[in-house]
């Protein structure tokens, strides 16, 4: 297992080629930044596949090189991981009250006035889901 820190780096994509011999089979894209999205895009084998799970404001745009695509390599949009909300809420549930599921530890609490902050830690990844808390 490699990891990389993309942060203020270049040459990942060439990086992720060296690691892996020529490219990734599949690649997970999920801060719906186009210039990441497109390295995720590029770290790939012929034939890979790339998820989009970030969700990107209306309006964002990202371009490739047509014929990179044509080697069989698969650009996939994930909404609500696809799933049956009917199946799938139940099993959340399920598994929340089987203590599985660590919610506690997905969360950071932030007061109303420290908005700013609680914004900057989603954007670094200093907290996974940032949850104000309004004045009583």
């Amino acid at each position: 297992m490699h990891t990389i820190n993309h942060a203020g780096r270049r040459g990942v994509v060439a990086e992720i080629r060296k690691i892996t011999g020529g490219g990734t089979r599949f690649s997970l894209e999920t801060s719906a930044e186009p210039a990441v999205f497109r390295e995720a895009v590029e770290a790939l084998m012929p034939a890979g596949s790339c998820v989009l799970l970030g969700s990107a404001r209306s309006g964002t745009e990202v371009s490739f090189d047509m014929a990179f695509l044509q080697f069989g390599r698969i650009v996939h949009g994930v909404i609500q991981g696809e799933s049956q909300p009917k199946e799938f809420i139940p099993q959340l549930v399920d598994l929340l009250m089987q203590g599985k599921m660590p919610v506690d530890r997905m969360i950071t609490s932030y007061d109303l006035a420290d908005i700013n902050r609680a914004a900057q830690d989603s954007a670094s990844g200093a907290t996974i889901k940032p949850v104000l808390l309004m004045p009583r």
